[in-house]
């Protein structure tokens, strides 16, 4: 994201540099919760991964899900303006990831 710094009337164009991340781990996320701070913006990503259904009676897999939790992974915390940001590159991008049909039929 590049940026304009003003000092008065004067612009200075910011282009910020981002290093190689190649040593950033991989996180792997199906679930998030989002939360507003009234100053930042706070999103917690987690995963829920359920295994071994097929073999377990509808009693038990009740009580694996009323027992289940999400393993948060990452949280990640942005100023308003930055959330913003992020939220206008995400719904300029949402047609290329989105089946249309999807969208119409989405209750979520």
């Amino acid at each position: 994201m590049s940026e304009q710094i003003t000092d008065q009337n004067k612009k200075f164009p910011l282009e910020l540099k981002w290093p190689i991340e190649d040593d950033l781990p991989f996180l792997y996320t199906n679930h998030f919760s989002i939360s507003d701070t009234g100053h930042e913006i706070i999103i917690v990503f987690g995963n829920f991964l359920p295994t071994g259904f097929h073999r377990r009676s509808k009693e038990e897999i009740e009580t694996y899900l009323s027992q289940a939790m999400v393993k948060p992974v990452a949280k990640i915390v942005m100023s308003r303006s930055g959330f913003k940001a992020f939220m206008g590159l995400l719904e300029s991008k949402r047609a290329d990831f989105l089946d249309p049909t999807e969208e119409e039929n989405s209750n979520d």
